[in-house]
């Protein structure tokens, strides 16, 4: 079964606007799915650092595992026992290096929600408990971070394959 995660904004650099909306207009990515596409890449890469903080959560929490994992599937951060025995220290996470988007609106765009598995919304939700920051800026950092990471080597190059009709 999949989730919906409410956003109402995405931040991102003028550079990373322009290689989303060229990987839209030129590659056929819907915005819907190219913003679904960066999660679940972000997800598949760094899974393991992520189900490792998420259990150590949970161990902090004094909660199981699969109590943990439910409460954040079918509800809320909100609904997680307190720390009994201290938050973990997660250490360096895959994000650190992205800055936060300043908030307005030159780099802002309009968004509704993001639907993906249950498992990455658990994730993600992980993601946002480790990262302690706002969730639109967790999705904004990560779509950041895809944009630089595969733009030259996943996106350019069909670009420009097409506009030089040329397979090569």
């Amino acid at each position: 079964m999949a989730r919906q995660v409410r956003l109402n904004y995405i931040y991102a650099s003028s550079t990373t606007w322009e290689r989303f909306d060229l990987a839209c207009d030129q590659l056929g990515w819907a915005r819907k799915s190219l913003v679904q596409q960066c999660l679940h890449a972000f997800f598949h890469k760094h899974h393991s650092f992520y189900q490792e903080a998420a259990i150590a959560d949970a161990a902090a929490r004094e909660m199981d595992e699969a109590e943990y994992y439910r409460i954040l599937r079918d509800g809320s951060e909100e609904d997680l026992q307190r720390y009994t025995l201290g938050r973990p220290g997660f250490g360096v996470t895959p994000i650190d290096s992205v800055p936060f988007n300043p908030s307005g609106t030159a780099i802002q765009r309009t968004y509704n929600v993001i639907t993906i598995s249950n498992y990455n919304a658990v994730l993600l939700k992980v993601a946002r408990i480790v990262d302690t920051g706002p969730m639109v800026q967790l999705v904004s950092r990560i779509i950041e971070q895809h944009f630089e990471a595969y733009w030259e080597k996943n996106y350019l190059p069909q670009i420009e394959r097409d506009t030089n009709c040329s397979f090569r």
